[in-house]
């Protein structure tokens, strides 16, 4: 029963989700990811340390247990016993040994042990489908981190640009100084801009401090042994789909997204503990055989002896627990049938809401990278009037700070256009790809519903 929702990620990442969730072994390596660290290293070790991704892991595993446990009852239980008696007495000494073999087994119970393995095995695939769940989250969650540690990188090496920048327009005032073409205000106004640029990176160092802490976090990792962020590679902004396309967009996530299977199959339990309920209503035929012997020293009255027995149980009501765990039985179900209805809303107003954060981060990304262009012109035309006297000081530093907004801005633009491209692929389900900074298939081909397929009878 491999996971459902396999993720094209190489190593560690692809080991964990090729095969069945119930009985393979964590393939995690134990060695710490190399520097410089790329976002698929760091991917890889988060999926496999995450403690989240454990925890879910045993439960998966604690469900086939069950449901082995739920399947044992087709079969018979023999038992065993053998005894050893000793009496002595200043007379004599005498010995009773007994041993006897005993079978027992539910001949017909009305579908109670085939609903008891519907429900245990919907409760593994809900299981699996959980530990699915958990292993996206990892995903998003480490792409996220990774993401605002390379932002913050970008930042301070803007922020050392606008620095210097600054001094570069300090310098230019104290010429103008010495020459007497420039009054002492102006330096003043200049040499606060470049504290001004000091006190940006410096807060822009301690927001790197913290967002690595955050990664480090993300890939269970003491801070201090995160490795150095190797450099982001441009993406260029595209649309992955045209907007004719969101409806397929919204179904592929009600398909492929494993909370939908994961309500689904646990409405499948629910059904299955609606026919458990109902058969408690139905007979038990059920058959015990024995054999025994016992055996006397000395011998006397030694003998052997053989049973089999049929037991019928008739349910009789009386008390109505039975009727009580139907109308329990019925009422989780419905309870189930809402949880189902309303993740499948959700999931599909989070697969909207990604395609059009991505739709706006598109746009933002294009007019991010004008605007800096822009201002880096005008800030350089201003400090070159300014040399040579045609342009204010005011004129120089308002250009600065407008270069150094413009390319934060810039910078911000391309990390929430990057998150937003994972984050829509995290909201549409099914693949997610090794490196999320490569092209990935956005639109998947469809497959019929999870919710129109129950195949409980096919499980048998």
């Amino acid at each position: 029963m491999p996971s459902a929702r396999l993720f094209t990620l190489c190593g560690i990442a692809a080991a964990l989700l090729a095969v069945p969730v119930a009985i393979a072994a964590s393939p995690c390596a134990p060695s710490l990811p190399s520097a410089p660290l790329t976002l698929v290293a760091a991917l890889d070790t988060a999926l496999c340390r995450a403690p989240q991704t454990q925890a879910t892991w045993a439960q998966a595993k604690v469900q086939a247990a069950l449901l082995d446990a739920a399947k044992a009852d087709r079969f018979p239980t023999v038992s065993a016993n053998l005894t050893n008696n000793n009496n002595d007495t200043d007379s004599n000494h005498t010995r009773l040994q007994t041993a006897s073999v005993q079978l027992a087994y539910t001949l017909f119970d009305f579908g109670q042990r085939e609903a008891r393995i519907d429900q245990a095995h919907a409760l593994l695939n809900a299981a699996q489908a959980n530990t699915d769940t958990t292993l996206a989250n990892v995903w998003l969650a480490t792409s996220k981190a990774y993401f605002d540690a390379g932002r913050a990188t970008a930042q301070i090496a803007a922020f050392k640009v606008a620095e210097q920048s600054a001094q570069a327009s300090l310098a230019a005032a104290e010429r103008r100084l010495a020459v007497g073409t420039a009054s002492p205000l102006e330096v003043l106004q200049a040499r606060a801009a470049l504290s001004q640029a000091r006190l940006d990176r410096t807060k822009a160092e301690s927001l790197l401090t913290s967002a690595n802490g955050n990664l480090a976090l993300a890939m269970s990792l003491p801070p201090q042994q995160l490795p150095a962020l190797a450099a982001l590679p441009r993406v260029s902004p595209q649309l992955p789909a045209e907007a004719q396309q969101l409806p397929l967009l919204l179904q592929q996530a009600v398909n492929h997204r494993p909370e939908v299977r994961a309500a689904l199959t646990s409405l499948n339990a629910a059904e299955a503990n609606v026919q458990l309920a109902n058969a408690q209503n139905r007979p038990v035929l059920a058959m015990t055989a024995g054999l025994g012997a016992n055996r006397f020293t000395p011998p006397q009255n030694n003998y052997h002896s053989g049973n089999v027995t049929l037991t019928l149980k008739l349910p009789l009501d009386f008390n109505g627990s039975i009727a009580a765990g139907q109308r329990g039985a019925e009422a989780l179900r419905e309870a189930r049938q809402a949880d189902l209805t309303r993740i499948q809303q959700g999931v599909e107003n989070e697969a909207w809401q990604a395609y059009q954060s991505i739709r706006t981060s598109l746009a933002t990304t294009a007019a991010a990278d004008d605007l800096a262009h822009a201002a880096r012109q005008a800030h350089e035309a201003a400090l070159a009037r300014y040399q040579v006297g045609l342009s204010s000081t005011l004129d120089v530093l308002t250009a600065q700070t407008s270069r150094a907004t413009a390319e934060q801005q810039r910078i911000s633009a391309q990390f929430d256009w990057l998150l937003a491209r994972a984050t829509l692929a995290y909201a549409l389900g099914g693949a997610l790809p090794a490196d999320p900074l490569q092209p990935a298939p956005w639109v998947a081909p469809l497959s019929p519903s999870p919710t129109t397929t129950p195949d409980t009878e096919s499980r048998r």
